[in-house]
């Protein structure tokens, strides 16, 4: 039985490492071409992006980052940003590395739950 206990830690680990590269890679990838975009001088040809599309997707980031120290919330806070991108600019969706973000989300969900069941067996059988 300890061999179960400690192959469902591994499992919960490895899922939130692979959760926590992806998050920190989606975030610098952002950021990479975020920011000289919102630095450059030249005015862009397309509609200037709302403001709130862009707290979202603050928002959205934000969520995976707080998903480091707190996953439950890091992650409920992802989705929510992801959904209010959706919301605001459906045209996003058609990128199919926006979907990244949400599977992020899920993947810190995931461990989060793994690891509050591990927990609950470890106080049942000690």
């Amino acid at each position: 039985m300890k061999n179960k206990t400690s192959l469902e830690s591994k499992t919960t680990r490895v899922l939130r490492w692979i959760a926590r590269i992806l998050g920190l890679l989606l975030i610098i990838l952002v950021l990479v071409f975020a920011i000289p975009e919102l630095m450059s001088e030249h005015k862009p040809s397309a509609e200037p992006t709302p403001i709130a599309i862009i707290l979202v997707g603050v928002i959205m980031l934000m969520g995976l980052g707080l998903a480091w120290k707190w996953e439950l919330i890091g992650a409920l806070v992802s989705l929510v940003g992801f959904i209010g991108v959706c919301i605001l600019n459906p045209d996003a969706m058609k990128m199919p590395m926006m979907y990244l973000f949400p599977l992020t989300a899920m993947l810190f969900l995931i461990s989060w739950k793994l690891s509050k069941l591990h927990h609950t067996k470890e106080e049942n059988t000690g």
